[in-house]
């Protein structure tokens, strides 16, 4: 299991390392930089992309975030757990993320003769489609059939349904893509040729069986086409080096302090996940118990601070308690598998092993004084920012009142846009949850627009006109803009890659 963050995000990190560090504006005693508003702009939703004006509206957005931050900060909402827990697991994701660029990125190194291989291998599309099967027996009685009867595109056809398209099940890469995201089918794909079928081939979730429907290569590109093929290869290639060494880097760690999971432990965390998200009726068929018994008689495990202080994990002179366990997953909420017993007790423990390498990469990082940092520094404060308003922001709405008397009055109000086909105006009664949701975003607008509103006439907000008239010569408006999530998946914090500005801004304007 891998837990560094994607290259991608560490290449663009560096691409905004050579930041501009003037000041754009000042909202209180935050200080906006033109980096800071470029590169969340960079990453931004798409609404504020199409609009005339585009970097100024994207501004305007980040001060209202930073205003609302600010009242967070006086009403003292860091100090909640919510803000608190989630600030520090962000800040040892970016102390470990300069652990990565030290103890890997920095390690990788290509040859001529490797990048002019792979730019060749980027040349080559693929074009594959597969069977699944949850089963070893299914796949094998699928392969016999297969050979036997030449039967694969109409075994293919038959595992389609309304629910999954011929796409699902298909894919068109390039084979040095297919290295970066599947080594292991890259190499067994490569030694099948078009028309070819392989045998079963165990995964993780089951069993796959493929057929490659074509592979070609593209035409002779130009100087300047095989420049971009070049600069391509190396950003793949540096990615599938830096995942083997970060997989011998994380084996050698943990080898190192070499971790016990206690199965006391093990049962109590899978009891405690159970009762989060299994039904009743699949904890009893699986055996996992809703209560452990206590002195007190039994309860549910989640009120037992006995339980929760049972040894999970030990390595070397230290320990990890099933209570350090619950506490990492609450703000990580990984998804766990529950197709079967087997699977989910199996997730669990993958789960487990996640956090012992977070602990173990954090305790590293954190040796090194890495959280020192500026950069680390710096993102831990963008987003502390981040949190402040998004726990000011929910202060604010549970103000707001949705009774029905305030639901109808606004239907009164509005009736015209909830009419049928017809032109004719639907019964209150039928539209009463569409009528909610008109009614929340028109009212969460008002309500915001007036708190900023009140919290300018205390905490000042400044503009550097003349920068932000330099900076928007070089951003356009772009009509077309589509909304594309960049998301951290790895390190020790999964979450989106920048704190940019909330979408849900586009309900007010």
């Amino acid at each position: 299991m891998k837990v560094w963050l994607p290259l991608f995000i560490c290449l663009f990190r560096f691409l905004f390392a050579q930041h501009d560090t003037s000041i754009v504006a000042v909202v209180g005693s935050y200080k906006i930089s033109a980096n800071d508003l470029l590169t969340s702009f960079e990453f931004g939703p798409a609404f504020v992309k199409r609009m005339p004006d585009p970097l100024r509206e994207h501004l305007k957005y980040m001060t209202y975030e930073y205003l609302l931050a600010a009242e967070g900060e006086r009403q003292h909402l860091g100090e909640s757990e919510f803000v608190k827990q989630r600030v520090q697991g962000l800040e040892e994701d970016n102390a470990v993320e300069q652990l990565y660029r030290q103890d890997i990125l920095s390690k990788v190194i290509l040859s001529e003769k490797q990048i002019e291989q792979d730019a060749r291998s980027k040349k080559k599309n693929i074009s594959f489609r597969w069977i699944f099967t949850a089963s070893k027996d299914d796949a094998q009685k699928m392969s016999d059939r297969i050979a036997a009867f030449h039967a694969f595109d109409s075994l293919f056809a038959l595992q389609l349904d309304s629910n999954l398209t011929a796409g699902d099940r298909s894919n068109e890469t390039s084979l040095l893509k297919l290295e970066r995201d599947n080594a292991d089918l890259a190499a067994l794909i490569k030694k099948l040729k078009p028309g070819n079928v392989s045998h079963p081939i165990e995964a993780r979730d089951g069993y796959y069986i493929i057929k490659i429907d074509s592979l070609r290569q593209n035409p002779i590109t130009t100087q300047t086409e095989y420049a971009e093929l070049k600069n391509q290869a190396i950003e793949i290639r540096t990615k599938i080096e830096a995942n083997k060494l970060a997989d011998q880097y994380i084996k050698n760690l943990m080898d190192q302090n070499y971790p016990i999971m206690k199965a006391e432990g093990l049962n109590i965390v899978r009891a405690y996940l159970a009762d989060k998200g299994l039904s009743h009726d699949t904890k009893v068929t699986w055996k996992i118990p809703s209560t452990f018994m206590t002195e007190a008689g039994p309860q549910p495990i989640s009120n037992s601070g006995k339980y929760l202080q049972r040894t999970l994990v030990t390595f070397g002179k230290r320990s990890l308690q099933v209570r350090d366990y619950v506490d990492w997953y609450e703000i990580r909420q990984f998804q766990l598998d529950t197709r079967s017993e087997k699977a989910f007790t199996s997730s669990v423990k993958k789960t487990i092993w996640k956090m012992v390498q977070d602990r173990l990469l954090s305790q590293r990082a954190y040796e090194r004084g890495l959280e020192r940092m500026p950069d680390v520094i710096h993102e831990k404060n963008q987003w502390k920012l981040k949190l402040l308003y998004l726990a000011e922001r929910s202060a604010v709405l549970r103000t707001m009142n949705l009774s029905d008397t305030v639901l109808h009055a606004y239907y009164m109000e509005h009736k015209v846009q909830f009419t049928d086909a017809d032109g004719k105006i639907k019964k209150y009664a039928d539209v009463k949850n569409e009528v909610k949701t008109d009614c929340y975003y028109s009212m969460e607008a008002d309500v915001l627009l007036k708190k900023i509103a009140e919290i300018k006439k205390e905490i000042p907000v400044t503009v550097n006109e003349e920068l932000l008239h330099r900076l928007s010569l070089n951003v356009q408006r772009d009509i077309h803009s589509i909304d594309a999530v960049f998301y951290k998946p790895g390190g020790t914090f999964p979450h989106v890659a920048f704190p940019t500005i909330d979408e849900a801004w586009s309900r007010v304007r």
